[in-house]
């Protein structure tokens, strides 16, 4: 009866193993990898927005108290321009300044501290849905189903950047990112943010 070995087997997959190690270092190329799975909030109604003012009204507030030299000057919001959420914005956050103590100029004074914030709205072209989703992955979405706290990721996120200055120098400088429902990003930005010839400043295409 004729034998086989498993020796020239192993030899050849040592063989195949060697020649991938070498192939990956002579590419110096890093090796794509998924960062820790965690979760990112989705904005679907104003209440949500309403949200994100009493975080950020929450951070201005421990900044003051980080400044003695500056918790009792008067906090004055620009004013944005005409989109539904930056107007909603506007309102949102300067209700929950007050509602916390804090002292808000109709006008801005010669020694007010200034908060400005815009929104840059990031849409991914390519897809994003893995073929193999992990284990842990999945289990999340069972229990979201079952609570009622599932929903979906989107193509379309947003950047909300709120900084507030005195003197020229930042007293805070804060940055959040959220999903948005794909329908739903001309409600942050303006359509015209997408034409090639239009302001890029706040709007970035990301493709394949």
């Amino acid at each position: 009866m004729k034998r086989y070995s498993i020796f020239p087997s192993l030899g050849l997959l040592f063989m195949l193993a060697l020649l991938i190690l070498l192939g990956g270092c002579a590419t110096n190329i890093p090796v794509a990898k998924n960062p820790p799975l965690y979760a990112q909030e989705k904005l679907r109604a104003v209440d949500h927005w309403d949200n994100i003012a009493d975080s950020v009204a929450t951070r201005v507030q421990k900044s003051l108290l980080d400044r003695n030299d500056l918790i009792s000057k008067p906090l004055y919001v620009r004013p944005p321009n005409d989109r539904p959420f930056i107007m909603a914005f506007y309102n949102l956050l300067r209700t929950r300044l007050v509602s916390k103590g804090m002292q808000v100029s109709e006008q801005c004074e010669p020694n007010s501290l200034v908060i400005e914030y815009n929104v840059q709205t990031v849409l991914f072209d390519s897809g994003r849905t893995g073929w193999f989703p992990s284990l842990a992955g999945m289990g999340i979405g069972v229990v979201n189903a079952v609570t009622g706290k599932y929903t979906t990721t989107s193509d379309h996120e947003i950047i909300v950047n709120t900084r507030m200055v005195h003197n020229n120098r930042y007293v805070m400088h804060l940055s959040n990112i959220y999903y948005i429902n794909d329908d739903d990003w001309p409600l942050y930005i303006s359509p015209e943010s997408f034409d090639p010839q239009a302001d890029r400043t706040r709007t970035v295409r990301i493709s394949r």
